[in-house]
């Protein structure tokens, strides 16, 4: 790519894109104008910012208000897109927060990950998600705010919740919405820290039940009362000079290991652990890119230790901007700060010969066994990214197909996907694993998602030409085999007779983990669906039939089938099913069958 004809001279973020437009890289910068021109006149570049360089395609900016808008709009768009060139943080720890959704009419509360931006009130990020799901359990007990999604429909039974005194009850109209609007305001009021009411009103709770020997209920209360001390550290009342976060990183290669230490009130509370891809990156480079990541949704404490400060010094700012108090960055040179730095740095060049010896453990293992797999089956390619595909039904009925993943040898569970048929009827393994090939072709061309190295299909010959005709049909060029379970033998393409490898062989082990994985989740599935539709049946619509009954009858007869068809004895010889019952149910089905035949 040419050097650019104009960019403007103003604070900003630019993203890089290869040939087929994916974002390879994320930047921002003071002056777009000068950053993004470095890149195309320098001629001593680092090994990273050459194959950067030449990657890149085409470039799109924007213009932000201030250096620290870009900061976080880069923050933002690197943990959206996880562009390949960037500093990537692989453990993206989700700080948990409490979300009362004040825009209903009867509002829920419950601990959420995800902060997205709608009428809702969050409060956090907090470190401790035991101690928020402890505080949750206070607010039932005392302010009765209801945490489930059930509607709103006054007259219906309650719940075991509101019987067990942990909600009031608003979906069966048991409390009017100005008495429950007023619970959710000394919640909120609670949450923002404007606590000393409730505390005392526990200590007092306290008091009473050891007063009258019932220790364990006291033991009970305490543990509140500790957790919602542990709660009230959020991010927005965070102060003192004694909370610190000690951060300190361990660099090999294109790997850093970063280890963060808590220490809240004087007291290490905690540790987090991370691994970054950092190519070719400075130590302050990668400080810098952590920090941004990290603090993105993590609470910040007033002083953060570190053994080497960031490279962008717009990170201190930004830092005071979301932060209700006073933040400082500093390397300690003495005392008990620099002994927790040390602390931090000694744990994380210990997770990084541990992450190593994974690392040495997988290639040893997987990429030989790929690369066995590849000579075997006469790749051209080592198959690093396989899709192992399979199909399971009862006689044609809720059937189902199952998508795995194996990535180097490894389960990929993120990627796994499930596909329900539907233009099969009848017994039709191979139709229907043609139909979830198909379907699957489809989505790579239409989404340009990842293509497979290869595909492993459970079954034999019958089962790999049918995925063999569907991938032909989608102009794709994926090899594809089938594994027979009975004697494991493997069918390729072309070939006249089927592969039989030893049981010892490492690539057959990996064949037949990804075909046994592929039919459990399959399995799982099925039996999901089929489930869910034996709950919705004709039982359902006979008085005196609840849940327990059904089950009764299910597990005693086995299916519906049989149950419409048994005689009124065989109803009433069913343990739990009184004769009256019994002569209810029978009525009503032989109605229903009749008007069946009708």
């Amino acid at each position: 790519m040419k050097k650019p004809d104009y960019i403007p001279d103003s604070p900003g973020v630019y993203l890089f894109k290869d040939k087929v437009d994916n974002i390879i890289y994320v930047g921002k910068s003071l002056s777009l104008k000068k950053r993004v021109s470095q890149y195309f006149m320098q001629t001593d570049q680092d090994t990273k910012t050459r194959a950067l360089v030449n990657s890149i395609a085409n470039l799109e900016y924007m213009v932000t208000p201030t250096e620290i808008d870009a900061l976080i709009l880069e923050s933002n768009l690197i943990k959206e897109h996880r562009p390949r060139y960037n500093v990537n943080l692989k453990d993206d720890k989700q700080y948990p927060f409490i979300k009362i959704t004040v825009n209903e009419e009867f509002p829920r509360i419950f601990l959420t990950h995800r902060r997205v931006q709608d009428s809702a009130k969050y409060f956090g990020p907090y470190i401790s998600a035991w101690a928020i799901r402890e505080t949750l359990k206070t607010i039932s007990r005392i302010f009765k705010i209801r945490q489930c999604k059930k509607k709103i429909r006054p007259g219906v039974r309650t719940c075991l919740n509101f019987q067990i005194g942990l909600c009031s009850a608003p979906c069966s109209g048991m409390i009017d919405k100005e008495e429950y609007r007023n619970a959710v305001k000394s919640t909120i009021q609670f949450l923002e820290g404007k606590n000393e009411i409730l505390i005392q009103r526990l200590k007092d709770m306290m008091q009473y039940y050891a007063s009258q020997q019932k220790f364990e209920a006291a033991a009970g209360i305490r543990d509140q009362l500790q957790a919602i001390e542990l709660l009230s550290r959020r991010q927005q009342v965070t102060g003192g000079f004694s909370d610190w976060d000690a951060i300190s990183i361990a660099m090999s290669d294109d790997i850093a290991c970063v280890q963060v230490l808590y220490i809240r009130d004087g007291s290490l509370i905690g540790h987090g652990e991370y691994t970054l891809d950092v190519m070719d990156a400075s130590e302050q480079e990668v400080m810098s890119t952590f920090m941004k990541q990290y603090y993105r949704d993590a609470p910040i404490p007033t002083e953060i230790l570190v053994d080497i400060m960031p490279d962008d010094p717009t990170i201190i700012h930004w830092l005071k901007s979301i932060s209700a108090g006073k933040v400082e960055i500093m390397i300690p040179g003495r005392g008990r700060k620099k002994e927790l730095v040390e602390m931090a740095s000694k744990n994380a060049c210990s997770l990084l010969k541990v992450t190593h010896l994974k690392q040495e453990r997988i290639e040893k293992t997987g990429s030989g066994v790929l690369i066995e797999l590849k000579d075997i089956l006469g790749l051209e390619i080592v198959p690093e990214y396989v899709e192992g595909f399979d199909i399971s039904n009862i006689g044609g009925t809720d059937a189902v197909g199952s998508m795995v993943v194996f990535a180097n040898g490894i389960p990929d569970k993120q990627r796994y996907r499930h596909f329900n048929i539907k233009n099969v009827t009848g017994i039709d393994d191979p139709a229907m694993m043609k139909e979830i090939i198909s379907r699957r072709m489809k989505w790579i061309t239409d989404t340009d998602d990842t293509v497979p190295d290869l595909i492993v299909v459970d079954g034999g010959a019958q089962q790999m030409n049918a995925a063999l005709k569907a991938i032909q049909h989608s102009g794709i060029t994926v090899p594809v085999i089938g594994l027979a379970k009975k004697l494991e033998q493997i069918y390729v393409p072309g070939a006249h007779n089927p592969l039989i490898l030893p049981d010892t062989s490492p690539a057959l082990k990996l064949l037949k983990q990804i075909r046994d994985e592929s039919h459990r989740f399959a399995i799982s599935h099925h039996r999901l669906r089929r489930s869910s539709r034996l709950r919705a049946s004709v039982l359902d619509n006979i008085p005196g039939v609840g849940k327990k009954r059904k089950q009764i009858l299910l597990t005693h007869f086995g299916s519906l089938k049989r149950i419409e068809t048994a005689t009124l004895d065989e109803l009433e010889q069913v343990h739990g099913i009184s004769k009256i019952i019994a002569n209810v149910i029978y009525n009503r089905l032989h109605n229903n069958i009749s008007s069946k035949s009708l």
